[in-house]
């Protein structure tokens, strides 16, 4: 440290820069001096915490804490690597079940656990790898990005820190709150949900390749995403509130497991109107009605709605079927069956289109007509009552979040996943691409694992 020190005084007297050149070089040499001086400082930090009493008492705690009794096997070198990009060893005691579990590599150091020290990698370091790994194309370009800022890490060392910590927070998120900041409090709430598709990575069964790789295939999946957020009494969106993304390729239940537990912790039944929008899926509509009343919520507090434009391309494909009609003649009859549904006028439009399918019983007529008079029956069409209140009729907000979460990240030309690796990744984007990257990394920071098993 007294070295760096020393070269930074000399920096600092040198002659001024007298040109860009000389200039960014400076810079960048101030920079390498001072993040090696901020990984040794907390370095030295680190060393003092792992040797003070109250950590060595926190230890045998954690130890103690799991299924089967963990026994301190004294202190061994460890080395850390801290955002700075320096590479540091300390020491730590070192905890397993048995001696040969120590021969064979199988403890912790539960000091550094305690200190959120995991994939020997500094919690700074390891949030700053996961966010990396969630916002570039590729865990290449993290590579790339991380080695600018002088970390050396190869590709899989970044998936690993990058997966692990995911775990970590989902993990908190299953034991105990997320910890977003906000409330629904007297708000007007949306929420909707829809699929993506990514392409899942399943080995084969039988013999391996000629070079002794397992064969595999790629199958197409559905991750289904959610979206909490917030409009104005103007019907626009508060950009007060950040939107509360999330996903998972688990199935229905598991997403609206997650869309019920994000709205008890930000207090839904406070909320002046909650709307749900969502396009025609069976699956989302056969769980909302369930998911309102375990929240406690009154029928004039909520409203469904499917989504205007999915029901106008219904409309299109209906009146395509009417062969004897020309472009025209189907334009204006869509035109007017979509402008009584925003006036509000369900009645007339479900008269209309009833008298438009009489007499026609073919698969794709009966298909149409039962897609738009079911969900006029049950009210999910009333976007009159929608637009008196000020609130959306398109669900445009999760089809963007698919995009942005899912297909610029996670699909694309052979890119396919493992199932437990997509679903890390996708709760590092949403959260990520939500702003609410500060509340996963204090949940991955706070959870830590039973270490007997």
């Amino acid at each position: 440290m007294q070295e760096i020190l020393s070269q930074l005084e000399e920096l600092q007297s040198a002659s001024p820069p007298l040109d860009p050149t000389e200039l960014v070089e400076r810079e960048r040499r101030w920079k390498q001096l001072t993040d090696r001086l901020q990984s040794l400082s907390l370095a030295l930090q680190l060393q003092r915490a792992l040797a003070s009493e109250e950590m060595r008492k926190k230890e045998l705690d954690l130890a103690q804490a799991g299924s089967k009794k963990l026994k301190n096997f004294g202190w061994r070198p460890v080395t850390i690597r801290f955002l700075g990009g320096a590479e540091i060893s300390l020491v730590a005691r070192y905890f397993a079940r048995s001696e040969a579990r120590v021969t064979k590599g199988k403890g912790a150091y539960c000091g550094l656990i305690l200190l959120g020290v995991h994939d020997r990698c500094s919690p700074a370091l390891a949030s700053e790898v996961a966010k990396l790994a969630a916002a570039m194309n590729s865990l290449e370009d993290a590579r790339g990005h991380l080695k600018e800022m002088g970390v050396k890490l190869s590709v899989k060392q970044i998936a690993t820190i990058a997966y692990h910590f995911s775990r970590r927070a989902r993990q908190g998120q299953q034991t105990g709150a997320m910890g977003i900041s906000g409330s629904l409090e007297g708000r007007r709430v949306v929420i909707s949900t829809d699929g993506g598709r990514v392409r899942i990575r399943q080995d084969k069964r039988g013999r391996r390749s000629k070079k002794g790789r397992r064969r595999y295939r790629t199958d197409w999946r559905e991750p289904k995403l959610l979206v909490i957020y917030v409009v104005n009494e103007e019907g626009k969106i508060d950009r007060d509130f950040a939107p509360v993304l999330d996903g998972t390729l688990k199935g229905p239940d598991a997403v609206f497991r997650l869309i019920e537990f994000y709205l008890r912790e930000l207090g839904i039944d406070q909320a002046t109107k909650v709307l749900f929008i969502a396009d025609g899926a069976k699956w989302i509509w056969n769980r909302v009605g369930a998911l309102f009343k375990r929240l406690g919520l009154r029928e004039d507090q909520c409203l469904q709605l499917v989504d205007f434009y999915h029901v106008v391309e219904h409309l299109n494909t209906l009146a395509g079927l009417k062969k004897n009609w020309s472009k025209k003649q189907k334009r204006g009859w869509i035109t007017r069956q979509t402008n009584r549904l925003k006036k509000g006028d369900v009645k007339s439009f479900v008269k209309k289109v009833k008298e438009f399918c009489q007499g026609k019983r073919g698969k794709d007529w009966r298909s149409e007509r039962d897609y738009l008079l079911c969900n006029a029956s049950v009210g999910r069409l009333n976007y009159g009552d929608s637009h008196q209140q000020h609130l959306p009729i398109g669900s445009g907000i999760v089809e963007s979040t698919v995009r942005r979460v899912l297909n610029l990240r996670m699909r694309g030309a052979s890119i396919f996943w493992t199932k437990d690796h997509a679903e890390d990744i996708l709760l590092l984007r949403a959260y990520y691409k939500s702003r609410h990257w500060k509340n996963l990394e204090n949940k991955a920071f706070e959870t830590t694992y039973d270490l007997s098993v």
